[in-house]
């Protein structure tokens, strides 16, 4: 089920630490254009003025279509919640259909942020140390993520939003070079099964080691673009673009033959109790919840969603 929750914390956020203040400033702001939209609604502050002031409750309201539910007399619906127990059903007169997005702008933000953070985990859980990107392919997927990172020091929005999307260029460019690589790479790479005379001269795992770290300096690279671009898109609210631009590069990422890298990269011993197949394994796994992530925001993005969860205190609606 889709919902567009407003949390009254910012989630914590996994990131590197400058990222980690952007998007929690930017999630913030967003927010408080929700709060600003629900004090405009007529009947909201009134019953926010009943309520314990230093209690954080949530406002649920149903949509249909798109738009929130009215009834019979032309009232909008909706139900205030403490610790999970309706307090109090409301009926509101009017509401700006600006409510609607600021409410999904918040809810695909945060559903964006959520994919950066599971890629990254992936992405870290590679044991190889990149200190630097050794061909152009990979140098490019570099690039978009430097540009992503002065972006976020951009003060002017409209400049800041210009260098991100130019990001997101170099990104995608970088992310389909690198793909391609990569599949070539993991064909290369010896097969599990060793033959009579496979390491009558040489020893297949240490050849698998050698074309594998190029295999898995292209993954790590892939990783780290796919999720930098999760959050350009969450920092430029185009949940819709993100949908298509995401699913398209992680199906690619697949379909290079990853469950293959995952088979073939058990030739390579372990080293420090970890394993070489646990990030390709990782993916595989979570590649799924990152696409049913990916379509929620696409759900949100479209006004296709159950409900919309906003928590709050009431001093915050009281404010203004």
């Amino acid at each position: 089920m889709t919902k567009a929750i407003i949390p009254y914390q910012s989630p914590d956020i996994d990131l590197p630490t400058t990222n980690n203040y952007f998007h929690s400033k930017s999630v913030a702001a967003n927010r408080s254009a929700v709060l600003s939209e629900l004090r405009c609604i007529s009947g909201v502050p009134e019953i926010a003025s009943t309520l314990s002031h230093e209690t954080v409750y949530k406002l649920v309201s149903t949509p249909e279509g798109g738009r929130l539910f009215k009834d019979s007399v032309g009232n909008f619906k909706g139900v205030f919640y403490k610790d999970g127990k309706i307090i109090e059903h409301a009926k509101f007169q009017t509401v700006s259909p600006s409510l609607v997005k600021a409410a999904t702008t918040v809810g695909s933000q945060i559903l964006l942020l959520s994919i950066a953070m599971q890629l990254n985990r992936i992405e870290q859980g590679i044991s190889r140390i990149l200190n630097e990107f050794h061909n152009d392919r990979i140098s490019e997927i570099s690039s978009g993520v430097k540009q992503f990172e002065q972006a976020m020091m951009v003060q002017d929005i409209d400049r800041q939003s210009r260098m991100i999307e130019h990001a997101i260029q170099t990104l995608n460019t970088g992310i389909e070079k690198t793909v391609r690589s990569l599949k070539m790479q993991i064909e290369d790479a010896p097969n599990i099964k060793i033959g009579l005379w496979d390491n009558w001269f040489t020893n297949k795992a240490t050849v698998a080691k050698e074309k594998f770290a190029l295999a898995e300096e292209s993954f790590k690279a892939c990783l780290l673009g796919i999720k930098t671009l999760s959050e350009c898109y969450a920092s430029i609210n185009e949940a819709n673009a993100a949908s298509a631009t995401l699913i398209n590069n992680l199906s690619n990422l697949k379909s290079s033959g990853i469950e293959t890298a995952a088979q073939k990269a058990r030739l390579i011993p372990a080293k420090a109790n970890k394993f070489r197949e646990e990030p390709w394994l990782s993916f595989l796994k979570n590649e799924p919840l990152l696409i049913d992530e990916i379509n929620k925001c696409r759900s949100l993005a479209n006004n296709e969603f159950e409900c919309i969860e906003i928590e709050f205190k009431p001093m915050e609606i009281m404010e203004k």
